[in-house]
C-alpha cells in the first residue's frame, strides 16, 4: 500500500508512480516530485498528491479570479493556518494533478481538527480550489471523487464528507450540488458572511 508523507495510505488502485508536477504562468515554472497513486477519471489521468509546506509556491500558482479568491482565501493564509495547526497530523492537504499539471488543491480535516459546525465523526473539506485556467473541465468533480475515495480507503468508518460554503458563492454551491452534496439546512457565521453547511453521503454516492 502506498503511503503519503504523513503515513496515510493513498487512494486505490494501489499503483505507485513518481510524477513531476509543473505549473507555469507569466512568472515562470515551478515543480516538485510527488509520490502518488494513479486515479483514472474518464479519459483523463488524475492524481491525488500529498502536499507539504515546501509546495506552497506551486500551489500559489493555482490562480483564481478575485471574486473566487475572496471566498477561498489566499494560499499564503491557507499555508499559514496549516503550519500553525494544533493538529497537523489530522489535516491532510492534497494537490489534484491532471496530465502532469497541478490543477487543484484541497485540505481534508478529521477528528479534533474539524470545525465547530461539523460532527466529530466526519471528515471536512476546506480551501478547495481549481485553477481558473483549468475550470469547466471536470476537475472539480474529479477532486471531490478523489477526496471521497481517499476517505473510503483510509477512514472506512467515516460516512460523511462535510463543507461550509458562503451563501453568496452561488457558483461553488452549484458545483457542489452537481457533485452530490446536499444542503443540511443549517448555516454558520464565516469570516466573510454566513455559510451553508453541505454534506456528502459517502455510502450512497458509492453505490
Amino acid at each position: 500500500m502506498v503511503e503519503d508523507e504523513s503515513g496515510s495510505a493513498l487512494t486505490v488502485p494501489q499503483k505507485e508512480a513518481m510524477l513531476m508536477v509543473s505549473q507555469s504562468n507569466a512568472g515562470g515554472a515551478v515543480g516538485r516530485l510527488f509520490r502518488a497513486t494513479k486515479y483514472q477519471a474518464g479519459a483523463k489521468d488524475i492524481w491525488l498528491c500529498a502536499v507539504t509546506s515546501s509546495d506552497q509556491s506551486a500551489i500559489a500558482e493555482l490562480v483564481l479570479d478575485l471574486e473566487q479568491e475572496q471566498f477561498a482565501g489566499s494560499v499564503e493564509e491557507v499555508f499559514n493556518e496549516l503550519q500553525n495547526s494544533h493538529y497537523p497530523q489530522l489535516e491532510h492537504p492534497f494537490a489534484v494533478v491532471a496530465r502532469g499539471f497541478a490543477v487543484g488543491f484541497f485540505i481534508l480535516r478529521e477528528k479534533q481538527a474539524v470545525p465547530a459546525w461539523a460532527h466529530a465523526d466526519v471528515v471536512t473539506l476546506h480551501s478547495f480550489r481549481v485553477c481558473r485556467d483549468h475550470q469547466n473541465k471536470g476537475y472539480g468533480r474529479a477532486g471531490i471523487e478523489l477526496a471521497a475515495g481517499w476517505i473510503r480507503q483510509n477512514r472506512p468508518s467515516v460516512t460523511q464528507l462535510m463543507l461550509a460554503v458562503n451563501t453568496q458563492n452561488v457558483l461553488a454551491k452549484t458545483i457542489y450540488f452537481k457533485c452530490g452534496f446536499d444542503d443540511t439546512g443549517t448555516t454558520h457565521s464565516g469570516p466573510i458572511g454566513d455559510q451553508n453547511i453541505l454534506t456528502y453521503d459517502l455510502v450512497r454516492q458509492n453505490r
